[in-house]
Formats: structure tokens, sequence, C-alpha cells
């Protein structure tokens, strides 16, 4: 614990002075006559700050149907006050339910107080066949699992570098900045980079809650190597799968690549061939750029069915709805709605584009639609029968039933799709956040 401790507060001084050297560099861009020599000497001071390779250059696991993932882990909190929230006990009865139905593994993430909470309940009957470990941290959890850490298939569990706050959110925003001047006008786009969290949030809450002591001590608890991300990717933001040959590829959101490229003062490229090394791939195109499909994370509005297959939101038809009600009956509301929706639908365009660019094949279709559902959010597992199942949340029941056809019959990738609690789902979804979210799949090793 004590190594962990200065370990961090190792980087805690190296994220200050990252943030010091950002400030000069602010300072001298904004001069009348600014020095070149002494802006890239600062440039390259930052360049410097870089860490270098730890994770022994594995994938991570794959988040398509090849990934054949067998275990699932979650997290489990009660709130600040130490109270019980019914929306988590809904998702461990849920994840539960369902690892002992598919024949899967279960860990448990959680802490001293809240460990009550999952033994009172798994020592039920109905979960006899249950195979599951509870991991206690001696730190509060965070109850999204996905996006915190990256489990590779050399064993080890990766973790993000933390960064001064105010100076990711400025590297983010400035990165959208820059590819969404055009998409709508400027009075909004500027709304949208204010206000981000009534627009597209920026994904940056494993730095905001600083995830990374939490889960340095719960893999030194399971006796595991940590190893670090050094580009600023939050799991849901990636997705790790295959092409149609099987090679593998990295799906990244621009959101990750841009801010990683403002803050090392590097171009995408350079961006792109951090996360080749730290994966161990062997060209940069295996790593793909993608707009942010109107969501502050890519598998909130993208699912990679595998061998290729990208299926994209398309919000198309809500815009159409949108416009014709802000002229109907015009006012601030209607009008946002359908500003709103716009961006939605450039982005989506351009992550279809970005996608089809790098070889992959995209299918377009509404797979959510706000707080009523998300499909696109969710995880494969492999059965005990080897069977590929996929758990996401649940919905209105017509829209399931559709969802559960294109993917067994039309897309033919599961065997059966297993939908939460639609209750529990909505009020997730109302967070920002579902099943996709709350557990992270690997592997036995």
């Amino acid at each position: 614990m004590e190594e962990n401790l200065s370990r961090y507060q190792t980087q805690t001084a190296k994220e200050q002075l990252l943030d010091g050297l950002h400030k000069k560099l602010r300072n001298m861009t904004s001069e009348a006559h600014p020095n070149g020599r002494d802006i890239r000497l600062i440039q390259q001071n930052i360049r410097e700050l870089l860490p270098s390779v730890d994770t022994g250059k594995a994938l991570p696991y794959k988040k398509t149907p090849n990934g054949r993932i067998q275990v699932l882990q979650m997290t489990y909190t009660r709130n600040q006050t130490d109270e019980l929230i019914e929306t988590e006990i809904a998702h461990l009865k849920f994840f539960a339910r369902t690892v002992a139905e598919l024949g899967l593994q279960l860990e448990i993430l959680t802490n001293e107080k809240s460990r009550g909470d999952i033994e009172k309940e798994l020592v039920k009957d109905e979960y006899q066949l249950l195979n599951y470990t509870i991991i206690e941290s001696q730190k509060p959890v965070w109850k999204w699992a996905e996006d915190g850490v990256e489990y590779l298939e050399n064993g080890r569990t990766a973790i993000l570098y933390p960064f001064d706050e105010q100076l990711l959110q400025w590297a983010m925003t400035e990165s959208r900045r820059h590819r969404w001047t055009g998409k709508i006008d400027p009075e909004n786009l500027e709304e949208a980079l204010r206000d981000d969290l009534l627009w597209i949030p920026l994904g940056i809450s494993v730095n905001t809650v600083k995830v990374g002591l939490e889960r340095e001590c719960a893999t030194q608890v399971k006796g595991q190597n940590i190893c670090h991300l050094r580009a600023y990717i939050e799991g849901g933001n990636m997705i790790t799968g295959e092409d149609k040959t099987g090679q593998p590829v990295i799906i990244v959101g621009k959101d990750a690549i841009g801010a990683t490229a403002h803050i090392y003062q590097l171009n995408d490229d350079d961006v792109r061939r951090i996360i080749c090394e730290d994966f161990g791939l062997e060209g940069i195109q295996q790593v793909i750029c993608v707009e942010q499909p109107g969501q502050f994370h890519l598998d909130m509005g993208m699912l990679f069915i595998g061998n290729g297959v990208v299926i994209v939101n398309d919000s198309r038809e809500s815009l159409k709805d949108a416009m014709e009600m802000a002229e109907i009956a015009p006012c601030l509301t209607t009008e946002k709605m359908a500003a709103k929706l716009k961006l939605q639908c450039q982005l989506e365009k351009e992550a279809t584009k970005d996608l089809e660019t790098a070889g992959l094949e995209v299918r377009r279709d509404k797979l959510e639609n706000n707080l009523l559902y998300n499909f696109f959010n969710g995880e494969f597992v492999e059965g005990k029968d080897g069977f590929n199942y996929y758990i996401t949340n649940g919905g209105p029941q017509e829209q399931e039933e559709k969802f559960q056809t294109l993917m067994v019959e039309e897309w033919k990738v599961v065997k059966k799709v297993i939908f939460s609690p639609k209750d529990a789902a909505h009020k997730s979804l109302q967070e920002r956040g579902g099943v996709g979210c709350r557990i992270k799949g690997h592997r036995i090793n």
C-alpha cells in the first residue's frame, strides 16, 4: 500500500509539472510576438514527460463475440451516506443470475461497508451454482467497472495515468472545437463546448474520481501486476476487435486521441503509435480513430459485432421529427433539441465515414433512444455451452424483440440476448451508464 501511495505521489508531481509547462506554453503563444524557439523548447519538454511503455505490449481482451469472455468483473457500492441503492442491488442480482445461468465467473469489487449486502444476497438458494469471488478494496469503489481499467491478454491490469483536471478538460474541449467547427452554427458550437453536460459530456470521469489508486490497490490484492495506458482512453471509448481477415484492430474515439495529442503536444498519428506500442500492434492502421457518434463514449452509440462489421446508431429519423416540431411549435426548447440532434447526426455520419475509410463494414440502425433504451451498451460472453451471448440494458418489449431478432436471426452473432430489468436499466441510463459500463470482461488465465 505504501509503495502504491509513493508511486501515486510521484505521478502527481509529474502531473503538476505537465500542467505548469502548459500554462507557460499558453502564455507564450498569447504574446503579441511569440518566440518560436522558446515555444518549441517547451513543447519538447512536454513531450519528454510521456511515460515509457510498461504494458508488456499485449492486447486488451476483444469486445466482439471473438473475445470469448468467461469472467465478468463488476463493482458494488453503497452511497456516500452508507445507504443501500436499489439500482446497484438490482444490477448485482441481475449479474449474479446471468453468470450462474451461463456458467461464467463473477468477480465483485467492493469495500468493507458494502460487502455485507453482497453476502446477504448471494447466500440465497437461487445462487447455489454461482461461481464468484469478492475482492475488497480499502478505497471507495466506482460503479462504472468498464472505464477505469483494461485487462490485457498477458494477464496484466492496465490503468490510466492521472492528469490535472482542468488540463484534461481543456485538451478534450480544444480537440472538439477543431473537429466540430462547421458541423453546427458557431453559437450552438460554443454552447456545446461550454455546457458539455447538456450536449455531449466529456469522457473524463475516470480522471475526475481518481480511479487509479483504487484499481491499483484492488489489483495488488489479487496478486496481479499493474501497468498503465499512456493515451487517455476511458474503457467505453475503446473497442478491441478484428477486421474481416481476423487481424486485430482497436477502435478509439477521437476525444481520446485529440486530448492525448493536445496534452503531450503530438499529432494524431503519434498518439496512434503510442497505442500500438502499448498493445503490441504492428502498424497504426490497426488503431482506427473514430468520431464520437454523438456520445461521450463509443459504446453508447456503436456496437462491434465482429469480423469487420460495426453497427452505428442512426438518428436521422429523430432529427426529422425534431425539426418538424421546431417548425410547428418554435421555442427555445424545440430549437435546441433540433440543434442537438443535428450535431448528433453529423457526428454519426463522421463516425461511419471513419470506419468505412478504415475498411470496416458499417450498418446503421437506431438501437438507442435517450433514456428509454440503449442496446449498444453491453457485453459479449461465451456460455458454458460454447455459444455466444450478449448482455445489455432492458427496454420496451417491442424494441427488445426487434433487437433480439437482429442479433440472433439477421446478424447471427449470438444464441440469445439477455436484457437487464427495465426499471434498473432506465435508472442506470439516467446516470449516463448502462450494463456495459457496469461490467468488464476477461478470460481465465
